[in-house]
């Protein structure tokens, strides 16, 4: 009898789940719709950086395929409009975003609150510059690179992380960290690395 309650209990936690993260996708393709229908692109130049939407239901997967639930503290560098974040939040981490642009955080900021699950309580956003950010205390790191890592990132995550590296894009990958693992979703590819 307890054996079934147990795997009721775990029933229930996989349904919230799944309807927190179908909650976030819907509060995404609203966000994007919204400002595709007022002209404004779903990418721009942030000042330090690029900022480019990233597929949500590919970000999904990668995390269910990366085990995001295993890890205790996440950090997405250059979090963007906080979708990442929020969708590591909803699989139950502790989730952290880092943005430099106003904007950005803002926007992460907003969808938050419009999301409204106790989930997002896991999910934390920062105005700063991910390179002077100390990232010794995250065992899963997330980024989606806009410059080459050799441009000093690749040294800074050799140097101090302490976990796992997803990286998103064809474009930019480490050259010196261990890959473990390529994910391809939807016409998007994450790699898992290793320090």
């Amino acid at each position: 009898m307890e054996q079934k309650s147990v795997k009721q209990e775990q029933n229930t936690t996989l349904q919230t789940t799944q309807s927190h993260v179908e909650d976030i996708k819907a509060a995404y393709h609203d966000f994007e719709t919204y400002l595709l229908r007022n002209g404004i692109f779903l990418a721009r130049d942030t000042g330090i950086g690029y900022w480019g939407v990233t597929h949500i239901d590919a970000v999904h997967k990668a995390l269910q395929e990366v085990e995001v639930h295993k890890h205790k503290q996440f950090i997405d560098l250059g979090s963007g409009d906080g979708r990442v974040v929020l969708m590591a939040a909803a699989m139950g981490i502790q989730a952290t975003g880092i943005e430099a642009d106003d904007w950005l955080t803002n926007c992460a900021l907003d969808m938050k609150r419009k999301i409204k699950h106790p989930s997002m309580e896991n999910a934390q956003f920062f105005k700063e510059d991910f390179m002077k950010l100390d990232l010794s205390k995250y065992d899963l790191i997330y980024i989606s690179p806009d410059k080459p890592f050799y441009r000093g990132l690749e040294q800074k995550l050799k140097k101090e992380a302490q976990g796992k590296i997803l990286v998103h894009g064809f474009e930019f990958q480490p050259s010196t960290l261990k890959k473990e693992k390529e994910i391809v979703m939807n016409g998007n590819m994450f790699v898992l690395y290793g320090t």
